[in-house]
């Protein structure tokens, strides 16, 4: 019996009970449609119940939806390309035999959870030999905050940040057995690759990423000295490549105007000094001022003007968008800030329940919502204090690596000091290229990286407090 409560299953269990609780007790809880499920539910023919614009979108969280292919073609086209379609397509294909005429949400939000619990026992299960204090410290801390309704909300939705969370956590068990299995590394750093790949082609903010996982990829098969290790690092790495790019060409034309409108006018104008200036700058009349902050989606946006598109997109490139900003330091510092300040509260602006419910639109649950609250209220809320996480992380994990001799124990060390790239790098995206409208949902990566590091960094620092001398804790643990 005590072996069968091992930290790795109660773990796992908890998670499983708390995400049940939150998404399929009564009352279920989820996150309302800001106009993005069309784009996967377009491919099974689906449309929203309800009728009215305010009950689809942004204030209710709708479980119900109706099977109408003449319908679904109004709101999307079959362009959009994402690997959260494998959930959605094993969830309608197991819930079709059952209701014919329509699909009930919590279908592919049960799919979600039950491979979202999985995989957390998946990672575990492969940390296993850096178990230790700062392990089940950082497990714990780990429970609480990745639980919170901020993240789990997710999975009763067509939002592809839950592909991106389940791949994430995948990639990263499938990285901790290539490091610690001598028998199976080769199958294992296969499936590195593989999941990493899902992960990329979740979203296509996600692809700055690649160089990283190609990087560890690279660290993993770089210890085992030996070259049919290197061939498998090599047609792997070729292949994630392609698949990225296949992914990144995908992306319908209209995505890309999005971006780049966005990035000018809900991005470079809306803090200027002067935005006229700014305007002429990239090239554009500076009569386009008077559209400042007015986003991509907003009924007056100049975007829906074919002449003014055609010239914005002639004239505006996301590389002009990004030497505007390498060329005023401040002004990308002033975004960083602005960015961080804006995402410090993680939850989208959705309403979490059912309008049978009764609550007004948008109300958000509370129930577990303990770390996205304390994170709402606290910070960190410039980019110096994103930094400073950033420094103390690395700092940590290098006093333990420069005592580290084991090979394994390294790597351990260096995969978790990856989460400190990838957030600086989904920032700097999204604070250049995304302006701030829907910023919660675009930092969501930024803010799992983030949280990741602030739990490493809580989970040292009580492990060395706990600890009667540091030199008793064993050199290659390090939170997995």
């Amino acid at each position: 019996m005590a072996r069968f409560f091992s930290l790795e299953r109660v773990a796992a269990l908890a998670v499983l009970a708390i995400a049940c609780w939150q998404l399929l007790t009564p009352p279920s809880l989820g996150l309302a449609d800001n106009g993005d499920f069309a784009r996967q539910m377009i491919y099974f023919n689906l449309t929203h119940t309800p009728s009215d614009w305010g009950d689809r979108y942004f204030s209710y969280f709708n479980r119900q939806y109706t099977i109408d292919l003449a319908e679904a073609k109004k709101y999307a086209a079959r362009d959009n390309v994402s690997s959260e379609f494998l959930f959605v397509a094993a969830a309608a294909a197991l819930y079709r035999p059952w209701s014919g005429t329509s699909f009930d949400l919590l279908a592919l939000g049960a799919l979600q959870l039950i491979v979202f619990v999985l995989a957390i026992y998946f990672l575990l299960s492969a940390t296993k030999p850096f178990a230790g204090p700062l392990r089940a410290t950082g497990i714990i801390l780990g429970v609480f905050v990745f639980t919170d309704i901020a993240y789990i909300a997710y999975f009763n939705s067509f939002y592809t940040e839950s592909a991106a969370y389940i791949f994430l956590l995948i990639t990263a068990g499938c990285a901790y057995h290539a490091m610690t299995s001598s028998e199976y590394r080769t199958p294992w750093t296969a499936a590195y690759f593989l999941s990493a790949t899902a992960f990329l082609m979740a979203r296509y903010q996600n692809l700055v990423l690649l160089p990283v996982f190609l990087f560890f990829g690279w660290l993993l098969v770089r210890r085992q000295a030996d070259y049919k290790y290197f061939l498998l690092y090599l047609v792997s790495a070729l292949l994630a490549c392609y698949g990225g790019y296949q992914f990144y060409i995908s992306s319908p034309s209209n995505a890309g105007e999005v971006v780049l409108y966005n990035s000018v006018f809900d991005g470079i104008l809306l803090d200027s000094p002067n935005p006229r200036e700014d305007l002429q700058a990239l090239g554009l009349d500076p009569d386009l001022a008077k559209f400042v902050g007015v986003t991509a989606f907003q009924p007056e946006s100049p975007r829906y003007n074919r002449d003014f598109l055609e010239k914005f997109v002639a004239t505006v490139s996301l590389g002009r968008v990004a030497r505007f900003y390498v060329q005023r330091p401040g002004r990308l510092m002033a975004a960083l800030n602005r960015t961080v300040s804006l995402t410090s509260h993680i939850r989208p602006q959705l309403g979490n329940y059912e309008k049978t419910v009764g609550l007004p639109r948008g109300t958000q649950s509370r129930s577990w919502a303990m770390w996205s609250s304390f994170r709402a209220a606290v910070g960190p809320g410039s980019i110096w204090l994103v930094l400073m996480v950033c420094v103390v992380h690395l700092g940590l994990l290098a006093r333990m690596w420069f005592r580290q001799n084991d090979k394994t124990g390294r790597l351990n060390l260096e995969w978790c000091a990856l989460m400190a790239p990838m957030a600086l790098a989904q920032l700097l995206l999204i604070s250049i290229f995304n302006g701030v409208s829907e910023l919660d949902r675009h930092a969501f990566l930024f803010n799992l990286f983030l949280d990741f590091m602030l739990v490493a960094v809580g989970a040292q620092l009580l492990a060395l407090l706990t600890m009667r001398s540091p030199a008793t804790r064993p050199a290659k643990e390090a939170v997995a």
